[in-house]
């Protein structure tokens, strides 16, 4: 296993359901990292986008309150 974690606080929301379709804002710097990487594959900014927070999900360390 890698030391890689994304340490953030935690807070909480519903998940979206099937019938949602939602909708995050990203920073421009985000947005323009997704490009290249788009730029450079074969799969749509709607998969790389869903992979790598899925992915990335996997890293993340919540800072909770106690």
């Amino acid at each position: 296993m890698s030391d890689f974690e994304i340490r953030i606080p935690a807070r909480k929301k519903q998940p979206a359901t099937d019938k949602d379709n939602p909708v995050v804002k990203v920073s421009s710097e985000a947005y323009n990292a997704l490009v290249e990487i788009y730029n450079e594959s074969t799969i749509s900014m709607k998969d790389i986008a869903s992979l790598l927070i899925v992915e990335g999900s996997k890293h993340v360390v919540y800072d909770k309150e106690d």
